[in-house]
């Protein structure tokens, strides 16, 4: 399915939803103006914050699945909220009960039903993964293979298309209110829901699975599932199923693991300006022997050349411990507002580059630099470009994976060989196309 293909958003449906949504948020906000009034009037500390993070993450909840997926992003944009409220979104969880099948193998396409027909007992069994739009289910396949049947929950398209066009309306709505002048909040939850889109199209994870299966093969150790193109469908992806795949104990080989990682992740990066933006252990199975699995592929970016080219130039800067330079980079891909300061952020970038300290997982908090370079972009009235943004948290979701299996690690010392073949192959390029200019000049 392809985003032209999802249903539009009826009249009726946007209204009914829209009012519930009203609904939910002026209970919920006569409820916060209750708990802050009983905090207020109790004496000893403050009992406040733990009771506000509790009351956001009931409201998200209450608001429906498409406000729970859409917080769960949000909580990996450290570019966009406070370091806090991120950490209180990631513990939002998708409060999807387990499915059976049943009458939904009449959306599978003919080909599938009939590679199904030796497996009568699939309409009853329960899935091996249920979230918010889909379901996983173990199969028999007619010709012995295994398979792993990603089903698309019934209704959730059009459910969570709905929601998404009242998120962006009451985006629209807010905007113009003084507080929030100068901030880029259309483009922002815009930023959202096609996130959001993106994992409701099943033809456009199947693709990026096959990318990732096709550019990674050349990565030791690292597995991506084939995908059976030709039974999949518009609500079923169909790829091979791991058997061995949660057989491993995740501590074993672990420091092998976090490497071989890491490599995957600067391939994507650096050489293919592919960024996986979910890639936490749920998505990136850590197995014995320093293998790791990729199992998901619904949350991806594909970068333009020029935004891989100033990545791996940021990258290599912040290696080298030149904040100058670091600097410029993010000024070439940031939007300004109207009280950006150039300069005081440029001066102040530098001094928190030339502060990092030596690029390892001990000594370098990924998370502490990022939040730290968000927050001065913020402070100085600067918007991040996302093509920019996405690769920073691609890292920042993997780095707690790496830093559970190998403390120690230096991401500089992996990250190295991807740079130098990255800076070649362009070097390369660019002579290739200078020769051809002088020769059809």
């Amino acid at each position: 399915m392809s985003h032209a293909r999802i249903p539009k958003v009826t009249l009726t449906a946007g209204v009914v939803r829209s009012v519930r949504a009203c609904l939910v948020l002026t209970v919920r906000l006569a409820l916060l103006g209750l708990i802050a009034l009983r905090c207020s009037l109790s004496p000893g500390k403050n009992r406040f914050a733990p009771r506000r993070d509790a009351w956001l993450l009931a409201t998200v909840t209450a608001l429906g699945p498409a406000f729970v997926k859409a917080a769960q992003i949000l909580s990996t944009r450290a570019d966009l909220v406070p370091r806090h409220v991120a950490r209180v979104l990631s513990t939002l969880h998708d409060q999807a009960s387990p499915l059976p099948l049943g009458d939904g193998m009449r959306r599978f396409p003919p080909e599938l039903r009939h590679a199904l027909r030796d497996d009568p007992g699939l309409a009853g069994r329960p899935p091996v993964a249920a979230g918010t739009i889909a379901c996983v289910y173990r199969a028999r396949l007619a010709d012995g293979r295994t398979a792993a049947l990603k089903v698309r929950r019934p209704g959730v398209v059009r459910l969570l298309t709905t929601d998404l066009a009242i998120m962006l309306t009451l985006a629209r709505l807010v905007a113009p209110l003084p507080p929030l002048r100068g901030v880029p909040v259309v483009d922002i939850v815009r930023q959202l829901t096609d996130s959001l889109r993106g994992q409701l199209d099943f033809d456009r994870e199947r693709r990026s699975l096959r990318f990732l299966r096709e550019n990674l093969a050349e990565e030791p150790d690292v597995r991506v599932p084939e995908v059976y193109d030709e039974l999949c469908g518009p609500d079923v992806l169909v790829m091979e199923y791991l058997e061995d795949l949660h057989d491993g104990e995740r501590r074993a080989g672990g420091a092998q693991a976090a490497v071989t990682a890491l490599r995957a992740a600067f391939h994507m990066l650096f050489l293919d300006g592919f960024v996986h933006c979910d890639l936490h252990p749920g998505n990136l199975v850590c197995g014995p022997g320093g293998a790791v699995t990729v199992v998901d592929a619904g949350f991806t970016v594909r970068l333009t050349e020029q935004a891989r080219e100033k990545f791996t130039d940021f990258f290599e800067a912040m290696g080298a411990g030149d904040g100058r330079i670091c600097a410029d980079i993010v000024l070439s891909t940031a939007h300004p507002g109207p009280r950006t300061d150039t300069e005081g952020f440029r001066r102040e970038l530098a001094a928190l580059i030339a502060s990092r300290g030596d690029a390892t997982t001990a000594t370098f908090d990924l998370m502490s630099f990022a939040t730290r370079l968000f927050t001065l972009q913020r402070r100085h009235g600067l918007y991040a470009d996302p093509q920019f943004v996405f690769p920073i948290l691609s890292l920042l979701v993997l780095e707690g994976t790496v830093r559970d299996l190998a403390p120690e690690l230096d991401f500089r010392a992996v990250a190295k060989p991807y740079l130098i073949t990255a800076l070649m192959e362009r070097a390369l390029l660019t002579a290739q196309r200078n020769q051809e200019k002088q020769e059809s000049g």
